[in-house]
């Protein structure tokens, strides 16, 4: 492999670290339903089925856990401390920070302010989102609820 398919890997991986960025910044910390449609594949896959399975279900069930999960955290912000890209997965290291407002989990909204980590392991096909696996932080997050509620 000459330079030039090096050149070829490179330009794939950054352009697949922008579908990343790309969701983050529109649907994560814009909140945009609508941009789902755009960033995720039809035949998108939660392997880790986050938030107790709340985004299954394409596109319309996507927008469906979204919504739910806005209106549990609606001031949802994501910031990226690290975003690695290899062929076609991308890994991103995310804090997440939002006030708890609506029930989330078994959790009555609380008012609280909340952050947490998350992992996040991600497929790129064709320019969007396919396969999604994650871990996050749900001993903190949970600590975070159950504090407030204790006080």
């Amino acid at each position: 492999m000459g330079t030039r398919g090096i050149g070829l890997e490179s330009s794939d991986t950054e352009a697949n670290k922008a579908v990343v960025q790309r969701y983050v910044d529109e649907i994560q910390n814009g909140h945009s339903l609508e941009a789902i449609a755009e960033v995720f594949a039809e035949d998108f896959i939660d392997h880790t089925a986050s938030g107790g399975g709340a985004f299954v279900g394409g596109i319309e069930g996507l927008k469906q856990g979204y919504a739910f999960f806005l209106e549990a955290f609606p001031d949802l912000h994501a910031d990226v401390e690290k975003l690695i890209s290899e062929g076609d997965t991308v890994v991103a290291y995310k804090t997440l920070t939002a006030t708890h407002s609506g029930e989330w989990l078994g959790f009555p909204a609380s008012g609280n302010r909340v952050e947490f980590k998350i992992i996040s392991i991600y497929k790129i096909k064709d320019g969007r989102l396919a396969e999604f696996w994650g871990l996050q932080d749900e001993t903190a997050l949970r600590k975070q609820l159950i504090a407030h509620q204790a006080n």
